[in-house]
């Protein structure tokens, strides 16, 4: 076997890090997505929010008002973890001490 590529590797280890990265939003935000719906159900009918909304949700049933409200929590709750992430990976960036080989990165 010949001898590696450092940015075929490089390359490599960030796709692996991107999966994590989003396997770290997807995943809470669906859980937290899930537990707004649940309280947020629990007090409030989708019917109620249909008749007090914009004209464009005269149509929609019960079923699809949940499943909308879920998805928006899911929204709100993946731009939150993303946000954590990024400020989080930024941060290590920060405090990683330069490279001696090549200079800083």
């Amino acid at each position: 076997m010949g001898p590696r590529d450092p940015n075929v590797e490089e390359a490599a280890r960030d796709r692996g890090q991107l999966l994590i990265d989003i396997a770290l939003v997807v995943w809470p935000s669906f859980l937290a997505a899930g537990v707004a719906s649940l309280l947020f159900f629990a007090a409030v009918d989708p019917q109620i929010l249909r008749d007090a909304g914009p004209r464009i949700f005269d149509n929609l049933n019960r079923e699809a008002g949940y499943a909308l409200g879920f998805f928006f929590f899911w929204i709100i709750a993946a731009l939150a973890s993303s946000l954590s992430v990024y400020m989080i990976r930024s941060a290590r960036r920060e405090a990683r001490p330069p490279n001696r080989e090549g200079g800083g990165r």
